[in-house]
């Protein structure tokens, strides 16, 4: 809105009494906040900033520059394959795949073979809206683009940052600390966009979250869940043996139409029952209204652990999926995708039909992302306070006590120096020190 002038009334709640007649006319002066985002004057006009790649703390001063990752991680590789073709040739070797060839089926899923549809519809579904949750989610890192395991986040105590170190400043902010993100990789893709970027998460989760419960729900109702979840230690020796297959680049026998192998159902387990509910508890865990709420809890996962071990959980989930994908692709495509698409096990070109037209309506939703929150920023406020709302109403009747944080826990840097804060005494309601603000020494995430 407008500034307003010296010479207009005061605005209601000064301790200067203003006539009703007045106070219309401050009204009638007032302009009407924007329903649209115009780019080149958001959050002040700030500035693109870039950051740098994404480096990880080696002992106190250290640091690795993870792309190193790539050369190393392909160098790897290459050895590892090596390493497996030359054990297939071991006369140990290659009894131990014999006697564990990879898969381990039952009479119960000789006799269920197939994927049901509704294991294709909630794939999908998952899909899309992991696209939101992602994207969303470096946004929202984009607005601090560090990470750390202590309950505060001092400069200097950082573990894993793309960006650089924090200057010796008298006041650094999470303004200034922000990066800019590609417009089609953040959503919604502006520097400092944290709000609306949380509207996209949280809402996207709510919807994620009953995707999934359906899918738990169908899963154990209709026996699937003998597929993902291992009963036999025989799982074990099995996977080792298809890794060292999937090295030597010599497929093992599939038979996923019927069951996984072991290296798969551990993977889909580990996705399904640990990744995805740890996603979901450290999650929960940076909400600093519930961090107060459930004290017990946040002494252990606080919002910056919790902030760090959510980080690793995105990690495991592109990893995931990038080895899956690579997979689906190379160990028979037509027919993989007919089970994952049509539920029938051929290798006709319908499965990929459907796939590509799935593949369409998520690249479709990918590029409109970002235009829609720029130009309905509101409807995405609305959308997303609709599907968090309920879930937010359950805790506003619990009171959090204050001062949660410890003498040692609260810091604020200027001038290049630490000052430390005595917790103030309260006498109810909140404390006197916004403690997302305080314990993190920058404007608070």
């Amino acid at each position: 809105m407008t500034a307003v002038r010296r010479d207009e009334p005061d605005p209601p709640g000064s301790a200067t009494t203003t006539s009703p007649e007045a106070l219309v006319s401050y009204r009638e002066r007032l302009s009407k906040g924007e329903d649209a985002i115009d780019p080149d004057r958001w959050a002040g006009s700030l500035p693109a900033a870039g950051g740098v790649a994404p480096r990880v703390r080696i002992g106190r001063s250290k640091w690795l520059n993870l792309l190193w990752l790539v050369p190393i991680g392909f160098a790897l590789l290459i050895v590892a394959v090596a390493a497996a073709q030359g054990l297939r040739h071991v006369p140990a070797v290659a009894r131990f795949i014999a006697r564990y060839p990879g898969t381990v089926i039952t009479a119960s899923e000789r006799a269920h073979p197939g994927l049901p549809v509704w294991v294709g519809v909630t794939h999908f579904l998952n899909l899309l809206l992991m696209v939101f949750i992602i994207r969303a989610g470096i946004q929202i890192l984009a607005d601090h683009p560090r990470l750390y395991w202590t309950r505060h986040c001092t400069p200097g105590r950082d573990w894993f940052r793309f960006q650089k170190p924090v200057p010796e400043d008298p006041l650094w902010t999470a303004k200034q600390d922000s990066v800019t993100m590609p417009k089609h990789l953040g959503l919604p893709g502006l520097r400092h966009s944290i709000g609306l970027a949380r509207w996209w998460h949280l809402g996207s989760d709510v919807l994620w979250l009953l995707n999934g419960t359906a899918f738990y729900a169908l899963l154990f109702a209709t026996g699937q869940w003998h597929r993902v979840v291992p009963t036999s230690w025989a799982v074990f020796p099995n996977a080792a043996s298809v890794l060292i297959q999937y090295l030597s680049l010599q497929w093992p026998h599939e038979s996923a139409w019927i069951a996984y192998n072991g290296l798969q159902q551990l993977a889909y387990f580990v996705t399904i029952f640990v990744a995805a509910p740890l996603a979901l508890l450290t999650g929960l865990g940076m909400s600093p209204a519930l961090s107060t709420r459930f004290k017990s809890i946040s002494k252990v996962l606080s919002i910056q652990v919790a902030r760090s071990v959510h980080f690793f959980v995105l990690c495991w989930f592109l990893l995931f999926i990038l080895l899956h994908t690579t997979l689906v692709f190379t160990t028979g495509l037509l027919r993989n995708l007919n089970m994952g698409y049509t539920a029938r096990n051929s290798g006709s070109w319908l499965g990929f039909g459907v796939f590509a037209a799935s593949m369409v309506a998520v690249v479709i939703a990918w590029v409109a992302a970002t235009p829609l929150t720029l130009r309905r920023p509101r409807l995405i406020q609305r959308l997303g306070f609709a599907l968090v709302g309920p879930a937010q109403r359950l805790f506003e009747h619990v009171d959090a006590d204050p001062g949660e944080y410890s003498e040692r826990d609260i810091s604020l840097r200027t001038s290049g120096t630490t000052v430390r804060f005595r917790r103030p005494r309260s006498t109810g309601g909140s404390s006197t020190l916004d403690s997302t603000t305080t314990a993190c020494g920058f404007t608070a995430l």
